[in-house]
């Protein structure tokens, strides 16, 4: 319990009234209760801002965007999705696009190429970041209109210290999300 609060009170005390009990258990009455108040104040304060609110208020902004929820998010990812959508604004412009993806991955953490003649944004992402493809996906989905062709994908690397003794196969994978 933090008695903050009663320690300035009881300074502001008389010093003949110090000593006497029922003014102590008085005193710190009030101080819990102001206490209670200024954590409740400092909670509703994170709460006004989307990188500092608590999870109940990311899940209330989820459920208003209608953001599915996936077990194992973290609340920095459920952070980065809830102001994705906050700042989605059309119309649709490559100068917006590189800024969202600079901002989701920094300046190295993508490349974007386009073929305007084919309609055609292809985007890499280099990121290694928590939800990466998802925080893409759900840009793009959001921002790029529907003529516009994407091609997307994400690649990292991955360093291994130490020896390891493993098998390989070569094959051939084909992801498409309609």
């Amino acid at each position: 319990m933090c008695e903050k609060a009663s320690g300035i009170l009881i300074k502001q005390l008389p010093q003949y009234f110090r000593p006497v009990v029922e003014f102590q258990e008085i005193i710190r009455a009030h101080g819990r209760a102001l206490d209670q108040l200024e954590e409740n104040v400092d909670r509703i304060q994170r709460n006004l801002y989307i990188p500092t609110c608590d999870e109940s208020t990311i899940a209330y902004y989820e459920k208003l965007f209608g953001i599915t929820y996936r077990f194992g998010d973290t609340m920095d990812f459920r952070r980065s999705r809830v102001l994705q959508r906050f700042n989605t604004i059309a119309p649709f412009s490559i100068g917006f696009l590189r800024d969202k993806l600079t901002e989701l991955y920094g300046k190295a953490g993508y490349e974007l190429n386009l073929d305007p003649s084919k309609l055609t944004l292809y985007v890499k992402v280099t990121s290694d970041r928590y939800g990466a493809i998802d925080l893409l996906y759900d840009l793009l989905w959001d921002i790029i209109p529907a003529h516009v062709r994407i091609i997307a994908n994400q690649q990292t690397t991955t360093y291994v210290t130490g020896s390891a003794h493993m098998g390989g196969v070569v094959s051939n994978t084909f992801l498409q999300i309609i």
